[in-house]
């Protein structure tokens, strides 16, 4: 992998798991997420100004991959709402990071998105994914598939189908991006294009909030309250994935960003338990192993 997307996915990664924190302390709601989504929108609004693409030029078939990652992202917003009040976020976390790891693998190995997988690679993905699955066990005997099929687990499928689609579609809409502008360079490609999703984004969330009168009164109440979390989630959320976006850019298959994203769990795991005074196991501490060492294996060429 190169040494740019590392240093970017290491970086996201933190500031990842800092906005999901802040967004399991203050009860994860649809309101929380579209000021989360406006802050970063509105971060970014300058570069409508002078990038040689702006919303208004952005090519169709562009906006139509955007439109797919747009609505791929309200699903996961509406899983990681009702999973974060169900689950605490050291058990959430892990599990909604895992199984985009695996669904993105699938996919872009049967649609021939990318370079090929190597079978060393795909290993290292399998085993970050089983110390995904570790994390949230109490104890090593609580291992079993029975654990993991229950009421809470449609939560984390939501939540990882949308994942992987906003993932897979944002990688390909920065390379219809580039391939009708090839003149850009890679970061201005990402910066733009997440300006025209962030815009497209927040819209689409500020209109399902103000269809619900109960969204609608928390979001009027972060205003009143001046509650800054929503705020500084945002920041936090709006530098993680643009960083992201950057880094699809340097790997030959957009896997790899996924499985990099996993690091996030160490530091998830960390904030839950110093933070949030969240229980600390065997289990958590031999899934980060897994999945340091999966992560290695997956680079190994």
């Amino acid at each position: 992998m190169n040494i740019i997307a590392f240093l970017f996915i290491v970086i996201s990664a933190v500031l990842h798991a800092s906005w999901n924190l802040l967004a399991k302390k203050s009860r994860m709601s649809l309101a929380f997420y579209t000021v989360i989504c406006s802050t970063a929108a509105t971060l970014w609004l300058h570069t409508q100004l002078w990038t040689p693409v702006p919303i208004w030029k952005m090519p169709w078939q562009v906006l139509a991959l955007i439109a797919c990652s747009v609505a791929s992202d309200v699903i996961y917003c509406k899983g990681l709402i009702h999973a974060y009040r169900k689950l605490e976020m050291s058990t959430a976390y892990p599990m909604m990071r895992s199984l985009p790891l695996v669904f993105t693998a699938l996919i872009t190995s049967f649609a021939g998105l990318g370079r090929p997988l190597s079978a060393v690679a795909i290993l290292g993905m399998f085993v970050v994914f089983g110390g995904c699955l570790l994390m949230p066990m109490a104890k090593l005997s609580d291992f079993k598939l029975s654990n993991y099929f229950n009421k809470n687990i449609l939560f984390i499928l939501i939540v990882a189908l949308g994942t992987t689609g906003y993932t897979i579609f944002d990688s390909q809409g920065q390379k219809a991006l580039l391939a009708v502008h090839p003149e850009l360079s890679k970061v201005m490609a990402s910066i733009s294009y997440y300006s025209t999703r962030g815009i497209i984004l927040s819209t689409t969330l500020w209109i399902c909030t103000c269809l619900s009168k109960e969204d609608l009164a928390i979001a009027k109440n972060f205003w009143l309250n001046r509650d800054k979390s929503p705020v500084l989630a945002g920041i936090f959320a709006s530098l993680s994935y643009v960083l992201v976006l950057v880094a699809m850019n340097y790997v030959t298959n957009v896997s790899f960003v996924q499985a990099f994203r996993q690091m996030g769990l160490i530091f998830a795991m960390l904030a839950g338990i110093f933070i949030l005074k969240e229980r600390s196991t065997v289990p958590k501490v031999l899934g980060c192993a897994l999945i340091v060492a999966g992560l290695i294996l997956s680079v190994i060429k």
